[in-house]
């Protein structure tokens, strides 16, 4: 074999060793690739069904607290049925506006109505208690038993926010009260005092 020649073998192989080498690299970078935009695509899926799920939850909550009906919902005061719940037994009554407080599963509105000179012993709710002043003047107090020193009066137009645990108490000493309640699920009271 001539000197010229054995040059030209070695570099083909060379070229082929690098050309082979190039091949890895290149088959390397592809399937990092391919992989890395596997990942991103199943983070891409997997927050389109989170946001998937949470309109469709939204959307089912809202649709079953309103069953089958669109359109806009209006109650005028003379529309509201107030009744009764077997546990008020000083007078008070309750309206559902919105959904039902007593279920477990839906958003809600209620309208409460005490009447002048009622009280409500000391209690907590487990649920923050969202309330609105409708008419008259809601007193309410901070505290495991109820003192009429402690009693703070919220004119019609206030909003107040009892959070959930906060043991409290309440009183409509002149007039009747009605306050606005709104939640999602199941309203629940603790009574402290009896």
């Amino acid at each position: 074999m001539s000197f010229d020649g054995f040059f030209r073998k070695e570099r083909r192989r060379d070229q082929h060793a690098v050309s082979t080498v190039q091949c890895a690299r290149m088959n390397q970078l592809r399937t990092k690739t391919i992989l890395g935009k596997g990942n991103e695509m199943k983070r891409i899926l997997s927050a389109a069904a989170a946001v998937a799920t949470i309109v469709v939850a939204v959307a089912w909550q809202t649709s079953s607290a309103e069953g089958d009906k669109k359109g806009i919902i209006g109650i005028t005061p003379k529309e509201v049925r107030w009744f009764t719940p077997p546990y008020y037994n000083d007078g008070r009554q309750r309206a559902h506006l919105f959904g039902d407080s007593s279920e477990g599963s839906a958003t809600w509105i209620d309208r409460v109505k005490i009447p002048g000179g009622a009280r409500v012993l000391a209690h907590t709710h487990p649920q923050d208690e969202p309330v609105t002043v409708i008419e008259g003047t809601w007193y309410l107090g901070e505290g495991e038993k109820f003192d009429s020193a402690k009693l703070k009066g919220y004119p019609a137009g206030s909003f107040i926010l009892v959070p959930a645990g906060v043991p409290h108490f309440v009183a409509a000493k002149e007039g009747t009260v009605i306050i606005q309640l709104n939640g999602a699920g199941k309203f629940q009271t603790d009574y402290l005092e009896k």
